[in-house]
């Protein structure tokens, strides 16, 4: 089967980040299936933009459409998403005659403004048309503070979510607890389902010789724990959805109370300069830019456990699928997670254990979590199992 995968943002080895695209067409491949990811030569996660046409990355074909540059601005961004929908549509038979007709087309959601695009395509060649929902737009943006619910992009953004789910075959869900949301946009009913985030195939294979990294920020946490310290590492982005000021409030609390505990957070985002404000005279916590993964995978490793906090808000009622959770359960010996008990559905094996998104809470829990024996490595790797790419590519195909 042909299958087109547009994803905007799409990255992979060289690219940046959001690798789903990537591994879900090189699972695809090995399933016998010719997959293209369709993505923006031009975005703000892309390492090295500029080049357009297609591109083969290790085993996976993608095509990359031109799309306008932008800096810093929210317009700039605007633009650059609003061309992405047409410029694909432009070069589609260009893509066909090189590729093949797509069987399939897959419209994934970093944002909304391409998939109305992506449907006249897949009708244009008699495809089916299927809609991959990472965040709920315009929900995401309203419900955390963003954008008020009246203003026109909002209405807009709900016009061209409630035109999707109605346009789906199907609709593939990061979040376990969307569908009920959905279903009350127009989704007709036996259209959903749901397919997380996970970890690669050849990921779950690195953490059995994991130990062979080798990198300066894993030998700086060495180093921490020469001291007789324990170290608990954030890795991941630093923006408003992801709570990191709760990490860094128990980083603070524990400053006086275990002192013996010591913090490293890396990642990049826009709450990076108020999170390192909030956090310059604590002596138990330090800021590293974000690396490549097999880097964070080592640092994962060489940790004593691993945090993550999700915001107390109504948004992540549906669920949660983080990239982090999953390499936080193959890779760290421990890892613990503040948040909503409702948020951690279908999840809950994946981390040692879980508290409220309180400072005082998380304190507590680190301490406890850290006093528990390591999660034994075999035990990770089996959950990790369930959610590896080529579990996941079967069960988004079936």
């Amino acid at each position: 089967m042909n299958i087109w995968l547009l994803h905007p943002f799409a990255g992979g080895p060289g690219l940046g980040r959001h690798w789903r695209p990537f591994w879900l067409a090189d699972a695809w491949t090995k399933m016998g299936h010719r997959p293209l990811v369709v993505s923006a030569a031009f975005h703000h996660l892309h390492r090295d933009p500029g080049v357009t046409g297609p591109r083969r990355i290790g085993d996976v074909d993608f095509w990359f459409v031109e799309t306008p540059r932008y800096g810093a601005g929210s317009l700039g961004r605007l633009w650059n998403n609003l061309s992405f929908g047409p410029r694909f549509r432009l070069h589609a038979n260009s893509i066909a005659r090189q590729f093949g007709k797509p069987d399939l087309i897959i419209a994934s959601s970093p944002h909304l403004f391409f998939v109305s695009a992506a449907h006249r395509v897949a009708q244009r060649f008699d495809a089916k048309f299927w809609v991959e929902v990472r965040d709920l737009w315009p929900e995401s943006i309203v419900k955390l503070g963003l954008m008020p619910a009246w203003h026109p992009l909002v209405k807009l953004l709900d016009w061209k979510e409630r035109s999707a789910y109605r346009a789906a075959d199907r609709v593939i869900s990061l979040l376990p607890g969307a569908e009920a949301h959905m279903r009350s946009r127009g989704l007709p009913a036996g259209r959903f389902v749901w397919v997380p985030n996970g970890v690669s195939d050849s990921e779950i294979q690195s953490a059995l010789k994991i130990h062979d990294v080798e990198h300066p920020l894993i030998e700086r946490i060495r180093s921490i724990k020469r001291q007789g310290r324990s170290v608990v590492l954030y890795a991941g982005s630093m923006g408003p959805p992801n709570g990191v000021e709760v990490i860094v409030d128990a980083a603070s609390v524990l400053s006086k109370t275990n002192p013996e505990i010591y913090f490293v957070l890396i990642g990049s985002g826009t709450s990076r300069v108020e999170l390192e404000q909030r956090a310059a005279r604590l002596p138990n916590l330090e800021f590293h830019e974000e690396v490549d993964r097999p880097v964070v995978h080592g640092m994962l490793h060489a940790s004593d456990c691993a945090v993550v906090s999700v915001r107390k808000n109504a948004l992540f009622h549906h669920g949660i699928s983080p990239n982090k959770l999953f390499d936080y359960c193959l890779f760290a010996p421990r890892s613990v997670i503040a948040c909503e008990q409702k948020v951690l559905t279908d999840l809950e094996r994946l981390v040692t254990a879980r508290c409220e998104p309180d400072p005082a809470a998380l304190a507590e829990t680190i301490v406890s979590a850290l006093r528990t024996p390591e999660r034994p490595l075999h035990e990770r790797i089996a959950v990790a199992e369930q959610f590896s790419y080529s579990a996941l590519a079967a069960r988004f195909l079936a």
